[in-house]
């Protein structure tokens, strides 16, 4: 009897190992993510390939509310337009033509291989047309629009943009005011096309024109490219991730490395072609994008968009697991922060959880999964949460936890068929050292047909790379991480300082670029503060030079009005005499985030104890990169009860902690 090898049976990296990768061969791929939208619009044509819903109200297929219908045909009759649609389904064969119509729209506007599109748009279906149509034309790149209009003009500058496509003047969305104010001042853009929009020609004081996205498509040929298909070795996608550098950096994706990536994951996963998988995660990121939404297309399932604004669209939280029920939901993918918001709805509302029907796994990613958090959500709902890991750079995901693990809590997952993924010490040159058995932490290396060739910016490529003594060449992640016996990941902490709210990095250099232009504002450091629902939350230590009258309140005053991106805004900023640094004279931030893990640990012991009865040490971690160790002293027949009590607290935190018990000393601990 065949032993079915997926997530649900593996259990180890030698199990991994037995994984059939014979269909990771170029040769066996598709030969660009157009000629896999297209084989499966052959074999699946009147099948759903995409459901879209407008909010969480919109409950199931046979559960929209009347008032929203009424409103979508009213703004339909009255302006033409579709944007208010609170449901709709896109059979494999619509999806194809559109893919196709979009492609040969981008060919007409004088988008060729080499150019660069730019897609600035919610989860609408119209995104997934836009993104895999100028993948097909051209090279697409996706950005998040809830970027500072500077911050998207930059990226798109640096894309060197052709053509923009973006949301048009929609109620409630702010997109089109930032694309008005910028898209004259990108030297590159010839043309912007406006999903919900209508045409505006080019004028002197208008030197971009605007082409309504539903007029322009409907010229277009639907079952022939206009231009020559794309192979698996051209670049597909600028992708922009965080980095440490100011801007966001543009990771450079051939058509190879996504088709990999989402036959990668495919290969081990336990979703079938009949099943339905939730998209909640927006869709410039490269898991909505690769691999739940190419994996899906690949293997002929479908996905349901959870709303334009994902996560973030109203009640989708609330109202999730009727959501899963109701649309048959298989498999969904979020962040920690959203089974954190599921967990406290359900207890808020006082809901009777029962498990899905359909719902096989949850898995998480973008952000450290706590194991309480884990268990919890598991527990209560019925749904098993699985980690991955993975990176923009990696094209989305490179490890993946097993439904039945052997691994600590703590860990990651396995490493995916087709890649190689091992732990190295790497020198102040960039130079490997050498390979860390198991157990001991280092840098993550990875390589495959799934990692990206290089960023488009050249000069960010410098000590990428790294050369084993056997000639391959590994991408250094830039994460801290250590590998056990079995073949787990666990992480043990960044390298790049990202600071990753709700899923989204962002990069403390610039918080500390607009903080240090402030006039009496010496030196600036941005550091995560732990969150339950958001998962970190930037926070600035600024010290002042001497003759500086500042306060915290004329410096949040500043940067409220001048970093650029809204999510990057700290959320308290605190003046120190000293920053402290290492002997070389750098910064220290472990040690602020130290500061900022034992005030939240301290705020929430408060509640449930007094001072006297607990002790806090937080310290750097060579293992775990930060550890928080609670010492507490109760009887002996209450520790149980204090243990689960102070597990509550934190379910929802990424932070490393250990409770124990007694009067030890902090040396002891």
């Amino acid at each position: 009897m065949t032993i079915k090898i997926d997530i649900t049976t593996i259990q180890s990296s030698a199990d991994m190992g037995q994984v059939d990768t014979t269909y990771l061969s170029p040769r066996l791929l598709p030969q660009s993510i157009y000629d896999a939208i297209v084989s499966s619009s052959w074999r699946h044509p009147d099948k759903t390939a995409i459901q879209y819903i407008l909010d969480g109200d919109c409950l199931g297929p046979k559960e929209i509310p009347f008032s929203k219908k009424l409103t979508h045909q009213l703004l339909k009759t009255i302006k033409g337009k579709s944007f208010a649609n609170p449901y709709r389904e896109v059979s494999y064969s619509h999806l194809a033509r559109s893919v196709t119509q979009v492609a040969n729209a981008l060919t007409q506007l004088g988008i060729e291989r080499e150019s660069v599109t730019s897609i600035v748009m919610p989860n609408f279906p119209e995104m997934y047309f836009s993104l895999w149509g100028a993948e097909t034309s051209g090279i697409a790149n996706p950005i998040n629009p809830l970027l500072d209009s500077s911050i998207i003009k930059e990226i798109m500058i640096s894309a060197n943009s052709s053509v923009l496509i973006a949301l048009g003047p929609v109620p409630g969305s702010d997109i089109w005011q930032k694309i008005l104010e910028i898209k004259d001042q990108i030297p590159s853009l010839k043309a912007v096309i406006s999903l919900f929009g209508d045409d505006i020609p080019a004028t002197s004081d208008n030197r971009v024109p605007v082409y309504g996205f539903e007029k322009l498509m409907a010229k277009q040929e639907k079952y022939q490219l206009l231009a020559k298909p794309p192979q698996q070795q051209d670049i597909c996608s600028f992708f922009h991730t965080g980095g440490t550098t100011g801007l966001p950096k543009l990771a450079k994706h051939t058509h190879l490395n996504e088709l990999t990536n989402a036959a990668q994951l495919n290969l081990i996963s336990s979703v079938s072609s009949d099943d339905t998988l939730l998209v909640g995660l927006p869709i410039f990121h490269v898991n909505a994008a690769i691999a739940s939404g190419l994996g899906s297309v690949m293997k002929g399932s479908c996905v349901l968009l959870a709303g334009p604004g994902g996560y973030r669209s109203k009640n989708v939280v609330k109202n999730l697991l009727t959501i899963l029920d109701n649309f048959n939901v298989a498999f969904m993918m979020a962040v920690p922060t959203v089974y954190a918001g599921l967990l406290e709805s359900i207890n808020s509302q006082k809901i009777k959880v029962k498990k899905p029907a359909h719902m096989k796994l949850a898995m998480c990613g973008a952000a450290p999964l706590s194991p309480d958090l884990r268990k919890k959500f598991t527990q209560i709902t019925g749904i098993d949460l699985v980690e991955g890991y993975g990176s923009t750079e990696g094209t989305a995901v490179s490890t993946v936890m097993p439904l039945n693990s052997l691994a600590k809590q703590a860990a990651v997952g396995l490493p995916i068929p087709g890649m190689t993924l091992i732990i190295a010490q790497i020198d102040a040159n960039g130079q490997l050292e050498k390979i860390c058995p198991p157990g001991e932490p280092g840098e993550i290396l990875i390589a495959g047909n799934n990692v990206f060739p290089g960023y488009v910016e050249e000069s960010h490529n410098k000590n990428l790379w790294v050369n084993l003594p056997s000639g391959e060449k590994l991408l250094r992640t830039g994460d801290l991480g250590k590998l056990d016996e079995l073949g787990y990941l666990s992480l043990c902490g960044r390298q790049k300082e990202l600071i990753i709210r709700g899923g989204h990095n962002i990069d403390p250099k610039m918080i500390e670029d607009v903080a240090t232009t402030l006039d009496g504002v010496s030196i600036a450091a941005a550091v995560p503060r732990p969150d339950a629902y958001a998962g970190e939350l930037p926070v600035l230590y600024v010290t002042l030079t001497a003759d500086s009258e500042l306060n915290s309140m004329d410096i949040m005053e500043y940067m409220q009005k001048h970093v650029p991106e809204r999510a990057a805004i700290p959320k308290s900023i605190f003046i120190i005499k000293e920053m402290p640094l290492t002997a070389v004279g750098k910064i220290f931030k472990p040690m602020l985030v130290c500061v900022e893990i034992e005030n939240i640990i301290a705020h929430n012991l408060k509640q449930e104890m007094s001072e006297d009865q607990y002790q806090i040490s937080v310290q750097p971690d060579k293992k775990q990169g930060v550890l928080a160790s609670i010492t507490v002293t109760v009887s002996q027949d209450q520790q149980n009860a204090m243990e689960e009590k102070i597990k509550a607290m934190f379910v929802a935190y990424t932070f490393n902690y250990q409770i124990l018990f007694g009067e030890k000393s902090l040396e002891e601990v």
